[in-house]
């Protein structure tokens, strides 16, 4: 009726009315028929629907709170009914419980677990951690690492060609008091024997080291020497320096990859894109110094005027 006075009011054609309201032909015309009701888009017969006493089993099945979880879920129902002869697949189930608002009742929990603040002294905290370079042997070619968490610089690294055990882990300390002149502060590892060790404790208790454990499934917590094990993992892999077969100077090598880890590998994670060793000894190189006056010249400047002042500086080493 209000479409037909629009109609008689503007004296415009139907057709212009509904093309300005933005209704289909077809809607008018079906709530011509219906007298202004539309029609529900659900099929009037469903020939797979659920039935009303599986689907009050299956809720029975869910609301069961003495059952054990997997016995709860789709899967878990879906086994129980068949038990019952009733065959349904899990989605069929699944489909049941968010009809009853039931799907949600099952949501995982979240892991949660403590992320230690960060050290804010160099040797305050150092992650200790092993890494494997050789699929050939169970425990081949192992590389057994020491990353002090303030700087993440390499702090002691050694070559192990056998299962880590307590002695590698005092021999790693020692490294560190022989080159640094003391021990860490804290000393945090995975729940490895070796590392949970009676004589480790001994030795960490003698020279007043403490231990402390990461939690069970939760790497994060021992992040610097995890990203130290990743790092150190491609680029001995992919350098034509390390020969798997007749490599005599292992240590020595590894000892050159600390160098080259600690002195000249920027951290893209420090905000001054320093080395480890520049924040180790809180002192910034040459080059450091420069590439900071730069990105100044940059930010204040332009880029033009900043390439111009590296060529010029070009010009005047090349004099």
């Amino acid at each position: 009726k209000v479409i037909e006075q629009e109609c008689l009011r503007l004296n415009k054609p139907r057709y212009w009315i509904l093309k300005q309201l933005g209704i289909p032909r077809s809607t008018y015309y079906d709530w011509k028929k219906t007298g202004g009701k539309t029609k529900s888009k659900a099929p009037k017969v469903v020939w797979n629907k659920t039935s009303e006493r599986v689907e009050s089993i299956i809720i029975g099945i869910r609301d069961d709170i003495t059952k054990y979880r997997s016995q709860r879920s789709g899967q878990g129902i879906s086994s129980q009914l068949e038990v019952m002869d009733i065959f349904i697949t899990p989605s069929g189930v699944k489909n049941v419980l968010v009809r009853f608002g039931k799907s949600n009742e099952l949501i995982r929990i979240k892991k949660t677990f403590i992320i230690y603040p960060r050290s804010t002294e160099f040797l305050g905290v150092v992650c200790i951690d092993d890494v494997s370079l050789s699929n050939k042997k169970p425990r081949d070619y192992a590389v057994f690492n020491a990353i002090d968490e303030y700087s993440q610089e390499s702090v002691a690294i050694s070559f192990v060609d056998h299962r880590i055990n307590r002695y590698d882990v005092i021999e790693l300390l020692e490294k560190i008091k022989e080159e640094y002149g003391k021990y860490p502060k804290i000393l945090r590892f995975d729940n490895a024997r070796a590392h949970l060790s009676l004589l480790v404790k001994q030795f960490c208790e003698d020279n007043n080291i403490i231990i402390q454990p990461i939690d069970k499934g939760v790497p994060q917590q021992n992040w610097p020497v995890e990203s130290f094990n990743g790092v150190i993992k491609k680029d001995l892999l992919t350098s034509s320096l390390w020969i798997w077969d007749n490599l005599d100077d292992k240590q020595d090598l590894l000892e050159r990859y600390r160098e080259y880890y600690n002195c000249e590998k920027r951290l893209r994670s420090d905000y001054l894109n320093r080395t480890p060793r520049e924040i180790s000894t809180a002192i910034t190189s040459i080059n450091t110094q420069k590439r900071l006056q730069y990105r100044l010249l940059r930010k204040h400047y332009g880029q033009v005027i900043a390439k111009q002042a590296i060529l010029d500086n070009m010009a005047i080493l090349t004099a």
